[in-house]
């Protein structure tokens, strides 16, 4: 009896098989996998891949905690599946001179290098690092909703510090973004979709869109080749952007005293070892002010360590106001009442020439590591005008949750 159901029902489901007509097989999606214990338990958080170590004398990238996407492990991954869903996510702008989101073309110098034949221009990752040419990158992979999140912090900062003061959000674009190689275009636009996710979420904080301003001079040296930061140029725009958002004064590039040292090898080579890139060594150039100053070098504590220059004698991206270790209170001559203060990651340090025509005083300190509260910081000294400088994988890591920090600080 047993047996003849099972017919009766085999019969049936192959008559209802039959009258649905073939089946359709969809291909399956591809994900790219990051393993679970790597994942940041924060809703907020984009999936991480931990990075190399490194000293604090290379001044290599901010964390050993990177979005997967465009970790420096280079793993591709999707946009966490657990950040808040009702966030909607907004899509690029485009820029006004750029009139495209596609990814922009390589630089001259690139492409005379590429139609010469000198180089392998066949895209590969090694040591976590996407290396095109004589170009180290790190991929990206934050999102508009993760942008959102920091958005949300820098939302509630201004709400802390209350409307006699104006706070900026100028997140920063890595390398990436402007010379993403075809296949990797990916990494560029999720660096546009965090950034302007953050600026459609912010409220009250302006916002200096960096990727724009910088975009129309790619071809110019505004990233390094052998380390994860910009060239001192790259800042140099970054700074104009912020100065036309505050409206106030900026002095152009041709009041500075340009400087170079030749044979520079950065980060990517001495931190993170992507050997391949020691024989294409690069010009490191900065720019001095032709401006008086005074310029107090303090502890991450506050307390008086000199007076110096903007400039170490390194020859290095620490460079730049000797590096991370220092809160720095630029005193600048300009007599106009705006006091800035640029919480900043390692990308922050090369602005602090640009800003000092534009402001009486400028002070910046590391988000990372400054040990007092951001915002009796701001009333003790009557801070005006407050910067967020922070580099995209703080925008879309853990990091920014630094911002947070520097406000409940005792």
């Amino acid at each position: 009896m047993k047996r003849v159901i099972s017919c009766i029902l085999a019969a049936l489901l192959l008559t209802a098989l039959a009258a649905c007509g073939p089946a359709s097989v969809s291909e399956p999606e591809q994900i790219s996998m990051v393993p679970s214990e790597q994942l940041s338990s924060d809703p907020s958080e984009d999936p991480v891949i931990p990075l190399p170590s490194f000293s604090d004398d290379d001044d290599s990238p901010e964390s050993p905690e990177q979005p997967a996407d465009d970790s420096s492990d280079g793993e591709t991954a999707q946009s966490s599946e657990t950040e808040e869903s009702s966030r909607t996510e907004s899509k690029p702008t485009v820029s006004a001179d750029s009139g495209t989101t596609s990814r922009p073309e390589a630089s001259k110098s690139e492409e005379s290098s590429r139609s010469s034949g000198e180089i392998d221009w066949t895209p590969h990752m090694s040591n976590g690092f996407l290396v095109v040419g004589n170009r180290g990158m790190e991929k990206f992979g934050g999102s508009a909703v993760g942008g959102g999140y920091t958005a949300d912090l820098l939302n509630e900062f201004q709400e802390a510090v209350g409307p006699s003061v104006q706070v900026y959000a100028m997140p920063v674009p890595t390398a990436v973004a402007f010379y993403a190689p075809d296949g990797y275009e990916k990494s560029s636009l999720c660096i546009q979709d965090c950034f302007y996710g953050m600026r459609d979420a912010l409220e009250g904080v302006k916002f200096a869109d960096l990727y724009g301003a910088i975009l129309p001079h790619k071809d110019e040296e505004v990233y390094a080749r052998t380390d994860h930061h910009w060239f001192a140029r790259g800042a140099y725009y970054a700074a104009e952007e912020l100065c036309r958002v505050a409206e106030v004064p900026f002095a152009t590039l041709d009041t500075f005293t340009e400087y170079s040292r030749e044979g520079f090898i950065g980060s990517v080579v001495s931190a993170y070892g992507v050997t391949e890139l020691k024989k294409y060594p690069e010009v490191f150039y900065w720019y001095e002010p032709n401006q008086d100053y005074v310029a107090d070098y303090y502890t991450q504590d506050d307390k008086f360590k000199f007076s110096g220059s903007l400039f170490s004698s390194s020859g290095s991206y620490t460079k730049f106001i000797h590096g991370d270790a220092y809160c720095v209170k630029i005193a600048t001559g300009v007599d106009n009442g705006r006091k800035l203060l640029v919480i900043k990651d390692s990308f922050g340090n090369a602005l602090a020439p640009f800003l000092i025509s534009g402001f009486e005083e400028v002070h910046m300190f590391d988000i990372r590591n400054f040990e007092k509260n951001a915002l009796k910081y701001i009333e003790n000294y009557g801070i005006t005008d407050v910067a967020f400088a922070l580099s995209a994988f703080t925008v879309a890591g853990s990091k920014r949750n630094n911002i947070k920090r520097l406000m409940t600080i005792k």
